[in-house]
């Protein structure tokens, strides 16, 4: 059986249908594991970038915020230096104003003047006080140098107070731009730690959840696939397993499917086999035996018809007043043909038939069918009747086969008949009509008929509304593929409380084909 004819089922009217796949049927177009495993590698690859992006550009910031803490650092250093310096110059024009005369200690502090202005020169050019107050002084030791005198000197040590004024405003300045640099350096450090970490975590959770995830749901399918294929094994043919993946467990899954179908349609198929071997090998005992029992019934059938001739004969010839009145002998001979018409029927109708398409009179073999089944006790009360269209051309199709199914529908009919009241009227009626295009065969009975709910279920396997030990629910779905293989339908129709009638229909331009 091919992958194709698996993926087929029937309709409850007998129509072929594709069984559909579920979501993710294209796993071709879809991610194996493999991929699955490739791609999450290369996302927690790129989240790692991510980071490393992330961490190296605060470390750049974090860096030259490092840089300007440095050199903040040496401002202060060199501020401490020129302050140190302009205290001892203040020191030294101190000494020297203290004194009524101009001394060797005026020089040393016009020395110590000229050192203090040597080291302002690396910082008067970024403060425009510090440069005039440091060009005043340079005036005023010029004055020192050429005239000394007091006044020039109080002048030098009220613009050296001018200028550590200064120099401690920046001082401060530059102190409090330092530790502003220190808390920023803190917090940029505190929050580089603090969202590497984060990253780090939230990564970490997202990967173990994905993970847990993913395993979880794989773990769960598997023993979903599990589940399903141990209910395989214990029989389950009919509810395939839901499909949510599109990787190879999904892939699997549609296998599996595939394989319950196939294991499906192979038990039907053997079903049907052993069921058509049971039907040939009751039909045969059934011949065999009405073979046997109209030999052993033909010997005092033969003298039984012989004794009443011979008497026929006589009361003929001589006149017998009771001739016609109390003795009967044409009624004996009228029932012992009876007799034999009836076993020599019964022996034709069982007579092994071929199991090959042959051209068959249609109308032949539903009267025959139905004067076999006639016999059933199912069958006492119903009046069981036939209108065959004379017009039927021939049918090719394997006569074994519509016996059988014709057989189970009227058997089916006359069960249903059977649960009805004793007082309704018990009718079977089993018509031919013959088309342009077809043959058609209704068998309809007056019983209680089926409700919607029942109809849409009456041709799946096993489906029976039967007592137990009664039926199977195999007849109706075997006769519907019986008629299918020949290119024809079977359906019913039904209405409650009035009837049934089960159709027949068999193409006739492809016998004509045949033929």
């Amino acid at each position: 059986m091919d992958t194709t004819a698996s993926l087929e089922d029937r309709d409850a009217t007998g129509a072929t249908v594709r069984l559909e796949p579920e979501q993710g049927e294209k796993v071709s177009k879809s991610l194996s594991l493999r991929s699955k495993g490739i791609i999450t590698f290369i996302l927690m690859v790129a989240y790692a970038l991510l980071i490393g992006v992330s961490t190296e550009s605060q470390r750049v910031s974090l860096l030259k915020l490092v840089d300007e803490l440095e050199a903040a650092h040496r401002f202060e250093a060199q501020l401490l230096e020129i302050n140190t310096s302009m205290a001892r110059t203040l020191f030294a024009v101190n000494m020297s104003f203290s004194e009524d005369t101009l001394t060797p200690s005026t020089i040393r502090s016009m020395i110590e003047i000229e050192a203090s202005l040597s080291l302002l020169e690396a910082i008067q050019a970024r403060y425009p006080g510090i440069l005039i107050l440091s060009g005043k002084l340079h005036a005023l030791v010029r004055d020192l140098a050429q005239q000394p005198s007091l006044g020039t000197l109080s002048v030098t040590r009220a613009t050296l107070n001018e200028l550590i004024l200064e120099l401690d405003g920046i001082t401060k300045n530059a102190h409090a731009r330092r530790l502003k640099l220190l808390d920023q350096y803190r917090e940029n450090y505190d929050r580089i730690t603090l969202s590497s970490l984060a990253m780090l975590v939230i990564g970490l959770v997202l990967i173990g959840a994905a993970t847990a995830i993913f395993f979880s749901r794989l773990t769960w399918d598997i023993r979903k696939l599990e589940s399903h294929a141990n209910d395989i094994v214990k029989g389950n043919r009919d509810t395939p397993l839901p499909v949510t993946r599109n990787d190879e467990l999904g892939t699997l899954m549609h296998a599996v499917n595939r394989m319950q179908l196939d294991l499906r349609e192979r038990e039907r198929h053997i079903e049907r086999t052993r069921l058509e071997q049971f039907h040939r090998e009751k039909m045969v005992a059934v011949g065999s035996l009405a073979a046997q029992l109209a030999h052993e019934i033909n010997n005092p059938i033969a003298a039984i018809t012989g004794v009443a001739s011979a008497i026929s004969q006589v009361q003929r010839t001589q006149q017998c007043p009771n001739h016609g009145a109390t003795c009967q002998p044409g009624l004996i001979l009228e029932q012992a043909k009876r007799i034999s018409a009836i076993t020599r029927q019964i022996a034709d109708f069982t007579r092994p038939q071929a199991q090959q398409p042959e051209l068959l009179n249609l109308n032949e073999l539903v009267r025959n069918t139905c004067a076999f089944v006639s016999y059933d006790r199912r069958f006492r009360r119903i009046t069981l009747s036939t209108e065959l269209d004379g017009e039927m051309p021939a049918v090719r199709a394997i006569g074994d086969h519509l016996t059988q199914v014709l057989m189970n529908l009227l058997i089916n009919a006359a069960d249903a008949l059977e649960e009805m009241p004793a007082d309704h009227p018990a009718l079977i009626i089993a018509k031919t009509v013959a088309t342009e295009e077809e043959a058609i065969i209704e068998i309809s009975d007056n019983a209680g008929g089926i409700d919607a709910e029942t109809l849409a279920k009456v041709f799946d396997e096993y489906f029976t509304t039967k007592p137990a030990g009664k039926g199977t629910g195999l007849g109706l779905a075997l006769s519907r593929e019986l008629i299918h293989d020949r290119g024809g339908s079977l359906t019913l129709e039904s209405v409650p409380g009035i009837g049934t009638t089960a159709r027949i229909r068999l193409p006739l331009r492809v016998a004509a084909a045949a033929a």
